[in-house]
């Protein structure tokens, strides 16, 4: 069984090595070896001496035994090498190359149709599972204290991210908010984004431009100035 041990590997690079160096210097004063052929007969002469010294010794008795099979072999492998790799893959190119046209537009179709047709592939999400943790006024109002005045106001001014859920009912992404009131900067970010939804979106995700981390994460320790910088450009690329 071959060793495969690292010592014996690199008893055995040492002498494939070794071997190399005195085939390419034993062949340096024949005249019919060229620079490459000397490389190539000296890298071979030192791959085959480090496979025949990891042999068992059964293994190199029997290939004494058939040494001269051996070498028959050895040169058929070499002289054949070249044939049959440059006849792996042939090259036809034809003539004449008809240029593509591709399939063209698909047939045009109203808005109307567009959006049964978006609808019927369309993968419906919970608001829940892009926007997180919502709450209504009630439970905004029981739970974190905020009145309902207060956010009534908030979302007329536009400091304040709500949600439709449904057909009539706003929520309100519980992240957004403070000390009892929504982060500073918010009213900002819907002025840039257009959209109190798309807003959200953008607030909510992690961002390279902020070291990824949320945006309101960040509107939440009072860092406006750099939220606002980064929503500026990402909004007035779209």
């Amino acid at each position: 069984m071959v060793s495969s041990s690292p010592e014996s590997e690199r008893r055995d690079r040492n002498i494939a090595d070794r071997v190399a160096a005195k085939v390419s210097n034993a062949l340096k004063t024949e005249k019919g070896f060229g620079p490459g052929s000397l490389a190539l007969s000296a890298l071979i002469a030192g791959e085959v001496a480090e496979v025949v010294a990891r042999l068992p010794a059964e293994q190199r008795q029997e290939l004494n035994a058939h040494s001269a099979e051996l070498k028959q072999r050895i040169r058929r492998v070499f002289e054949s090498f070249g044939r049959e790799r440059s006849g792996r893959i042939p090259l036809s190119l034809p003539d004449e190359i008809e240029p593509s046209k591709g399939e063209g537009l698909g047939a045009i179709v109203t808005p109307e149709q567009g959006q049964k047709g978006l609808a019927a592939i369309a993968i419906h999400r919970k608001l829940e599972d892009w926007a997180g943790r919502v709450a209504g006024a009630t439970e905004l109002n029981r739970n974190y204290g905020v009145a309902r005045s207060s956010l009534n106001r908030w979302q007329h001014e536009g400091d304040v991210i709500g949600l439709l859920k449904g057909t009539r009912k706003h929520v309100y992404p519980v992240e957004q908010f403070v000390d009892g009131r929504p982060a500073r900067g918010i009213r900002k970010i819907i002025q840039l984004a257009k959209s109190e939804r798309m807003a959200w979106l953008w607030l909510s995700q992690r961002n390279p431009v902020l070291n990824g981390r949320k945006p309101i994460d960040l509107l939440k320790q009072d860092r406006v100035g750099e939220v606002v910088e980064a929503a500026a450009a990402y909004f007035a690329a779209q």
